[in-house]
């Protein structure tokens, strides 16, 4: 998901700032409501505090905790308010992933959604698997997996581009890294080992948000491509050219696609019918 332009305040002109300002405070209003969200809204921009807020998410039984001052709000209303992860055809996948799982605010969607499948959330960075591990934590039939998606198994590199916890980023060679790292090397997984945590090896849905990491592993996918029924995506050509033609490339199986928000939905027809 990409970020809002107040992430790099320091680097806008003034009327750029006045925007991003007034839109994260609407963001804030939205989420929050006007009072909480103007609150919240001066403690963060004013105040300069850090701090946790509860918000109750539509179909969540229990109190979802954002981050004030992180893109933890921006992702909350991209996926309960925008329903950006809304399938675009009639499923009832029983079988999940979640690769970028951030949070896990869309293993939540989802869990709301399809309360009997399976879920496996994979997410690298420590300080958003420890908010998905209290998201998520105690769920039946939710496995969390704190590493990378790659193309092979290992470890490899995860630095902070400057964006923040939402846009973590990977690279298989130091020299590659942009930005300070967030511990550095962390656990690389291969698509063929997360798919062993699923009956048949079959996944239902797959949703990706890697942060341009698509690219290494929809070109490694002709061994596990055909075990998937249905993806959604948000692709990073932005950050690394290539991404585009390396999934698009990968899935002629899944023909029927539709584009909501930032997210391209691809999936298999005859399992399924489009709804609008």
């Amino acid at each position: 998901m990409e970020p809002l332009p107040e992430i790099s305040k320091n680097q806008l002109s003034g009327g750029a700032r006045l925007k991003a300002l007034i839109h994260g405070f609407l963001l804030h209003v939205q989420v929050l409501g006007l009072v909480r969200g103007l609150v919240v809204w001066l403690r963060v921009h004013v105040l300069g505090q850090s701090f946790e807020i509860s918000v109750q998410a539509p179909g969540v039984q229990t109190p979802v905790m954002l981050r004030a001052g992180e893109t933890d709000m921006q992702v909350f209303k991209k996926i309960f308010l925008d329903h950006e992860y809304r399938l675009p055809f009639q499923a009832s996948p029983m079988a999940i992933m979640d690769l970028g799982a951030n949070t896990g605010l869309a293993s939540l969607y989802f869990r709301a959604q399809f309360p009997e499948a399976l879920i496996v959330a994979v997410e690298p960075e420590e300080g958003n698997f420890a908010m998905m591990q209290r998201h998520l934590g105690g769920l039946p039939g939710v496995m969390m997996v704190r590493a990378a998606v790659w193309s092979h198994d290992g470890e490899i590199f995860l630095a902070d581009p400057g964006i923040g916890s939402w846009g973590m980023r990977v690279e298989d060679q130091l020299q590659n890294v942009s930005g300070p790292c967030s511990g550095c090397l962390v656990p690389a997984v291969s698509m063929p080992t997360l798919l062993r945590h699923f009956p048949g090896g079959r996944v239902d849905l797959l949703k990706v948000d890697v942060e341009g990491a698509e690219k290494e592993i929809f070109e490694s996918s002709a061994a596990w491509i055909h075990d998937i029924d249905a993806i959604v995506i948000e692709l990073h050509d932005r950050y690394k050219p290539g991404c585009s033609r390396a999934f698009f490339t990968a899935v002629p199986s899944l023909p029927c696609e539709r584009l909501i928000g930032e997210n391209f939905f691809v999936w298999r027809p005859a399992s399924s019918q489009v709804t609008s």
